[in-house]
């Protein structure tokens, strides 16, 4: 996603909990050609999206767009999920990105910026990942909120919206592994997703000519789910964990 904003001629600032990582990111986007910083933080601590969001802003002359992309899954049954599981992931799913979606608003806002924002769900929210419970209504919550700030922050031109992928195997720095080709058996367009057709629909949301588009969430999942829906009437649907129990989005 950095990179493909980087090459429309945006300047980055890009997050991660890991020093390392995002040090990485950051030379892969200023190999790109525009400017770029980077700003480690732990998004389960309320006090670090509250840290992140107020060192980006003043890192940079103006915020123009937010990409809420931190998520995180720790499986099991939900009669099992402790307090401080619970509180982890949601967290780091749903209650850090609102964080940062209210200081990138209020920035917006004082600078009458039409920026965008641009949250990221999963396709759990659609068709039930197995043992995924709070990652899964985590990310029901991202989607709501969604609709919830396109329709506060319309009247000062920001757009909201949301993307939520599917299978997203092929990730910067993977290979492909066994289970890819049976994976692909089961999403109707024939192969797993990558990291770049997530980075095209945020590229979408952020583009000049979809100012008009808001309060959306985009599934991109090369039809995984509607094929689910049809295949299993009735039944729980599982399109992550189907193809690949290690799945985090």
């Amino acid at each position: 996603m950095a990179e493909w904003l980087a090459r429309e001629g945006a300047s980055i600032v890009v997050s991660g909990r890991e020093d390392d990582a995002v040090a990485d990111t950051v030379a892969a986007v200023k190999g790109i050609g525009p400017d770029a910083i980077g700003i480690s933080a732990d998004l389960a601590l309320v006090s670090e999206a509250h840290r992140l969001g107020d060192a980006a802003i003043a890192a940079v002359p103006q915020l123009d767009i937010l990409v809420n992309n931190a998520g995180m899954s720790i499986r099991g049954h939900f009669w099992d999920v402790t307090d401080d599981d619970w509180d982890y992931q949601v967290n780091v799913n749903v209650r850090s990105p609102y964080i940062l979606a209210q200081h990138a608003a209020r920035h917006m806002i004082e600078r009458k910026i039409k920026g965008r924002i641009v949250n990221i769900s999963t396709i759990g929210v659609h068709s039930c990942h197995k043992d995924a419970a709070v990652y899964n209504l985590a990310k029901a919550g991202v989607e709501a909120m969604t609709k919830n700030m396109a329709f506060e922050l319309g009247p000062y031109g920001i757009s909201v919206n949301c993307v939520a992928p599917g299978n997203i195997a092929l990730r910067p720095g993977t290979h492909e592994e066994p289970w890819f080709e049976r994976a692909a058996n089961a999403i109707p367009y024939g192969r797993v997703g990558n990291s770049d057709d997530i980075a095209a629909a945020v590229r979408f949301f952020c583009l000049p000519e979809t100012e008009f588009t808001t309060g959306q969430t985009l599934l991109v999942d090369g039809a995984h789910n509607s094929y689910l829906t049809e295949m299993m009437p009735g039944k729980f649907n599982d399109p992550a964990s189907i193809i690949n129990p290690q799945s985090r989005r």
